[in-house]
């Protein structure tokens, strides 16, 4: 197959933060040095738009930002919602809830902001253009080119199949990006990210754990929270083996972003973190705060939870791994943005060197390794190293107690590092079919279309399903009987059906148009049989503004 040749010499997998602001700080080193013409550097998103396919909740640590742009950051255009004013955290039990004294250290948000991230990275967009580093949108990055154990840059995917794999008269090969450096900067659960892990044996110490988190940005009635509010909660409707908890954001006097985060190592088949989000919603303290109000955009994402021992070796012969797909999260402040930025800070630094000695190897590459373990995002990682892990092997009670003093004590308590297991690992056997009680009421509760919906997620119909299922006979034999089809629960887009046809013939329906790319299912399925891809069509969720 003939393919387009794009040689650069930099390439960057995925615009957000983290490879938006390496881009900006790299282009601004080559132009100090005087050689900023000297090199061809591209960022690729998969999305139509950038912004498109970004979610946080989000409060922003300035941190990233001071530290790329300076102080004056927020003059510079930063779009920013409101300022963090006053804050509580909640335990919530059905029918009340007990405000704790005082808000636990790691979730002090003094100094911080409430953002739109999607609106932040489209503002980092402008900057990098500005430099004349070109930000190319709809190039799905299918695979990695790799030679032995070097990456050579990236294959973008191919497009015009029909919906049975088929060529159709549009088809057309994707193009090699070829690049001397290959920047994987994909978020959470980066496709490209988990093929090179597999191929060149990446795994951390640790594997990694995620949660899926929903969201919605909802418009209420005027005086009922003050701008700049942030409200977290933890406890019901979670289990005790759970992991998880909510946010309320007050954007302005009048919009809120709310959300819900549930570890995906309950080990419960009915597991549904949609549902848990919409039973969170009925809880009289966000009731009262919502009720008369309206959704306005909804969407669903997985975080990357191991943190510090969960970090693939991220760095090799022509490539670096930064932000969410580093495991660069703190996931005890619920925090990314600013160690996703401060990586690309590092990476930019490691790649101008590199490029002005014209040495890609693994050797001149390491430095990024070496200077995050010098930087303030190992520091700020390091005390939090065994924070999942402790709710992991205690529940969420005692494991709250374990994290918390292993915070005070810098991180260590009994073994260090303390081990992690795969999400799917721990999925007890059980129905997934059993207790599903939950019906919206269509005011203050969705059904999942309803939140397909307001993600705005759209894919051409007659293509090839980018999920992919490699033996789905497993699903309507061992899969039913053993779990239940979980995916069915765990999935918060109605994407996977199990349908019954003639002759009470029952088989997996893919509905793939309804995906909003959070990766859940590649995660969590049992068997580890379906596996996320890329579409064809650029398709996915609209999540600008949310």
């Amino acid at each position: 197959m003939n393919r387009d040749v794009m040689p650069v010499d930099v390439v960057f997998v995925g615009a957000g933060p983290a490879n938006l602001a390496a881009a900006w700080k790299l282009g601004r080193i080559l132009e100090e040095k005087g050689r900023a013409g000297d090199f061809e550097i591209m960022v690729i998103e998969k999305g139509r738009e950038v912004g498109d396919h970004i979610l946080s909740g989000a409060i922003m640590d300035p941190r990233g930002m001071v530290e790329l742009f300076g102080n004056e950051w927020r003059e510079a255009g930063c779009p920013v919602d409101a300022e963090v004013k006053r804050e509580a955290v909640y335990t919530l039990r059905e029918r009340s809830a007990s405000k704790m004294p005082f808000t636990p250290p790691p979730l002090k948000n003094e100094g911080n902001f409430v953002v739109t991230l999607s609106k932040v990275v489209r503002w980092m967009k402008e900057k990098v253009e500005e430099l004349g580093i070109m930000v190319a949108e709809g190039y799905p990055a299918a695979d990695v080119l790799l030679e032995d154990r070097t990456v050579k840059g990236v294959r973008l995917v191919d497009r015009g199949h029909d919906k049975d794999g088929n060529e159709t008269g549009s088809f057309e090969p994707g193009a090699d990006v070829q690049a001397r450096i290959t920047v994987l900067g994909e978020g959470t659960r980066g496709s490209l990210t988990k093929i090179l892990t597999e191929k060149l044996g990446l795994e951390g110490r640790n594997p990694q754990v995620y949660g899926t988190g929903v969201k919605e940005v909802w418009d209420i009635p005027a005086g009922r929270i003050e701008a700049g509010t942030v409200w977290h909660t933890a406890g019901w409707p979670l289990e005790d083996r759970a992991y998880g908890g909510s946010w309320v954001y007050a954007m302005s006097p009048t919009r809120v972003s709310i959300g819900f985060v549930v570890g995906l190592d309950a080990g419960d088949p009915a597991l549904d973190p949609y549902e848990i989000m919409q039973t969170w919603k009925t809880h009289t303290l966000i009731r009262e705060l919502l009720e008369g109000g309206k959704l306005v955009k909804a969407g669903a994402k997985t975080v990357p939870e191991g943190g510090w021992w969960s970090r693939p070796r991220s760095h090799g012969d022509g490539f670096l791994i930064i932000g969410d797909s580093a495991s660069l999260l703190n996931i005890a402040r619920l925090k990314g943005i600013h160690t996703a930025i401060g990586s690309g800070i590092l990476a930019a630094e490691t790649i101008a060197e590199a490029l002005l000695e014209d040495d890609t190897s693994e050797r001149a590459l390491s430095r990024y390794t070496e200077r995050l373990e010098r930087s303030w995002i190992r520091d700020e990682l390091w005390r939090t190293r065994n924070w999942r892990a402790s709710f992991a092997r205690h529940g969420y009670r005692l494991g709250r107690f374990h994290a918390g003093l292993s915070w005070v004590l810098g991180g260590k308590i009994l073994k260090d590092p303390l081990p992690l297991h795969p999400d799917h690992e721990a999925m007890r056997k059980g129905d997934a079919r059993k207790g599903r009680t939950f019906q919206p009421d269509g005011k203050l509760t969705f059904d999942k279309l309803t939140g397909v919906y307001h993600a705005g997620s759209v894919h051409e119909e007659n293509q090839p399903s980018h999920l992919l299922i490699s033996d789905t006979d497993l699903c309507v034999t061992r899969c039913a009987e053993e779990y239940g089809n979980p995916c069915e629960r765990f999935c918060p887009a109605a994407v996977y059906e199990i349908v019954t046809e003639a002759e009470n013939r029952r088989r997996m329906q893919i509905n793939f148009s309804n995906c909003v790319h959070c990766k859940t299912c590649d995660i969590l399925d049992p068997y580890q049989v379906i596996t996320w891809t890329v579409p064809e069509d650029n398709g996915g969720p609209k999540y600008l503004g949310l």
